[in-house]
């Protein structure tokens, strides 16, 4: 029987199976799927397989299932073992000759339990132990009290001698359920990577396919790959102008895409051919050309001046690219342009602000590549994310693109017209003004980022749209509460620390409106422009004070847009508080708040708490604070009224 494990029976046939037995389909499977002298490794495996005979013949596992060499795609590991106990899971890492426990094995050891946890089918909603096995350690009591936090324990440290009274704590938890090894190892493994590692993923070559999932979410975002890359090849052959609309919820997947066609495959650099992804957000745009150009520095040994040079020729700024290319003979050298969150294109009088041209930039655009002999433009839409004055949205575009007929557009219905914050393609036009192809595969509909709370876009979407029943009824949807709120920071903090395991990443938020936030503590976030401090709060490692996991910095809106981390603390402010049955936006006129009256800037404060609502991969905390009746510009009831709808909307009290 095939396996995806290269080892997995029950218990019962594991222990009457000879170890040479064992060690050979070990043997076979590293043998097939990898080149190289395994001999060290068939070493170890022969002291792993003893050990783990030893230690449950002791033990009363008649029922028990175990896998070894368990195969995690998204690590390009894989776990050494895994025992099925009862309705419980032992993730086990070994170490085999090590005397020692060490921190990074540790974070192995527990990154292999939440990976099982938050992508492997058949190990949701269960309860996972990961233990780090040190054969030759020194004798250490195992912890009696073993405790969970959202589904995984703290990481047991064992030794040869001890392995067996950590799986005995843990059956003594278990229920009388028995997880079917054969069912547990053919279920389906779906990581989602985040967006810092699917940047890395794809600059080193790999797929949409190789570095995601494998489930119908990512069927759906290989369609739409496919597509994308179709409608480039035709525009190049046939030396057309196109462009491509495609729409999805925060979380959906079209960064992933945009940066999947710029960097991989026949349309972009792969095949010789300068492509760029393009982005008016500062922040995503040298975060991410920091990640991939120190993983190309260390994976291709170049000199990091040539590393950085080739990340910030595939990842630039809208405005650096316009400025580039404003004057007539001064032609692009990309033929393809993947635009990051186009439905925040600026007007014609902001243009005349930025670059003296009183022109919208999706016309800008279309000049300036309408004079290349064929061009494919990729616009990513995501709704509710305008939080700048002068951000016009889809609307534009249609207007730019009416004016110009020899450029074919490619759209989703949903992009058509407007709804839920976003203004639509043909929204102020006549219908034969415009006549673009729809494309079903255009838009996403699954969130990936939510990756633990499927529904959490539709959630924020209805809560900051005051419909707080219809916010409950999602809520009660959910395997999860779509957040946790406190009115204490210190216990957000506490909330988010023991959360802070293996690679996974927190980390605080707060609107750049909640300008009182600093009285109760919490400084104010980094400016768009300051982006050390924002590439180092992203990618510097736990234990260092610059990064998100020293909880010291919360970052805005504006510089959090389109990244994202593990577990996000959202300090609410009362720049927008709640008042019976709707929202009231306001901004800070020192010494008072000031209630926001036009309708476009009220949108602007509510979908600053959308950006900051949907940062989060895995679980968000909401602090709440209880404010001062002292202070005119703190006082409690405007805060009160946010906490009791949270509350009223299905989150959680910590």
């Amino acid at each position: 029987m095939t396996t995806k494990s290269y080892f997995a029976s029950s218990v019962a046939d594991f222990l009457n199976l000879p170890t040479d037995d064992v060690l050979g389909r070990l043997a076979i499977r590293v043998g097939t799927e990898h080149s190289g002298d395994e001999s060290s490794q068939i070493r170890a495996w022969r002291t792993q397989i003893e050990l783990l005979k030893e230690t449950l013949s002791r033990l009363a596992s008649t029922g028990w299932g175990i896998l070894l060499e368990m195969p995690l795609l998204r690590l390009g590991r894989r776990i050494d073992a895994i025992i099925l106990i009862n309705d419980k899971i032992a993730c086990i890492e070994f170490k085999i000759g090590s005397s020692r426990f060490g921190s990074a094995d540790i974070d192995q050891a527990v990154d292999y339990a939440l990976c099982l946890r938050d992508f492997h089918a058949a190990s949701r909603d269960l309860e996972i132990v990961p233990m780090l096995c040190a054969d030759q350690a020194k004798e250490t009591a195992v912890q009696q009290t073993i405790v969970f936090t959202d589904d995984v324990a703290e990481c047991l440290l064992v030794n040869r001698n001890s392995l067996g009274t950590a799986l005995k704590n843990v059956a003594l938890l278990s229920g009388n359920k028995e997880l079917s090894w054969n069912e547990y190892d053919a279920a389906s493994y779906n990581p989602t990577p985040d967006i810092v590692t699917a940047a890395k993923g794809l600059y080193a070559g790999h797929t949409v396919r190789e570095i995601g999932r494998a489930d119908a979410s990512a069927e759906a975002l290989e369609r739409t790959s496919n597509l994308l890359r179709q409608i480039t090849n035709e525009a190049r052959e046939q030396k057309k102008k196109v462009v491509c609309f495609v729409t999805g919820e925060p979380g959906s997947g079209k960064t992933l895409l945009g940066l999947d066609l710029v960097l991989t495959g026949n349309a972009g650099r792969v095949a010789g051919e300068p492509a760029a992804l393009l982005s008016g957000n500062r922040p995503l745009v040298f975060v991410l050309q920091a990640a991939i150009s120190e993983d190309a520095r260390d994976r291709l040994k170049i000199k990091a001046k040539e590393a950085q040079r080739q990340a910030q020729q595939a990842l630039q700024t809208l405005l650096g690219y316009l400025k580039d290319h404003l004057e007539p003979n001064s032609n692009p050298p990309e033929h393809v342009i993947v635009f990051d969150e186009a439905q925040r294109a600026w007007d014609a009088d902001t243009g005349l602000k930025l670059l003296e041209r009183k022109s919208s930039e999706p016309d800008l655009f279309l000049e300036i590549m309408g004079r290349l002999p064929w061009a494919c433009l990729v616009c990513l839409v995501g709704p509710g994310q305008e939080i700048n004055r002068g951000e016009g949205g889809l609307a534009l575009w249609g207007e730019a693109l009416a004016k110009r007929q020899d450029w074919s557009t490619y759209v989703s219905a949903e992009a058509l017209k407007g709804e839920a914050g976003l203004s639509g393609l043909m929204d102020g036009l006549l219908e034969n003004d415009l006549r673009p192809n729809i494309q079903p595969e255009l838009h996403l509909v699954t969130n990936l980022r939510a990756h633990r709370n499927k529904l959490h876009g539709r959630w924020v979407g209805t809560f900051l749209a005051a419909n707080i029943q219809g916010a409950a009824d999602i809520a009660a949807e959910m395997d999860h509460p779509p957040a946790y709120v406190t009115r204490d920071s210190n216990v957000m903090k506490a909330w988010l620390r023991s959360r802070l395991r293996g690679d996974q990443r927190v980390g605080l938020l707060a609107s750049s409106g909640a300008t009182r936030l600093i009285a109760e503590g919490l400084p104010p976030s980094p400016m768009s422009n300051d982006l050390d401090k924002v590439i180092h709060w992203f990618l510097k490692p736990h234990g260092d004070f610059r990064s998100s996991n020293a909880l010291e910095m919360p970052l805005s809106e504006f510089v959090c847009q389109g990244l994202e981390i593990d577990y996000v603390g959202l300090c609410w402010g009362n720049d927008l508080s709640w008042s019976e049955d709707r929202w009231v936006p306001r901004k800070m006129r020192a010494p008072k708040w000031q209630i926001i009256k036009k309708e476009d800037a009220k949108q602007y404060r509510i979908n600053a708490y959308r950006v900051l609502l949907t940062r989060a991969r895995a679980g968000t905390v909401i602090y709440v604070p209880i404010g001062d009746p002292k202070d005119p510009s703190r006082q409690p009831a405007d805060f009160d009224g946010v906490f009791e709808a949270l509350l009223k909307a299905g989150c959680a009290p910590v």
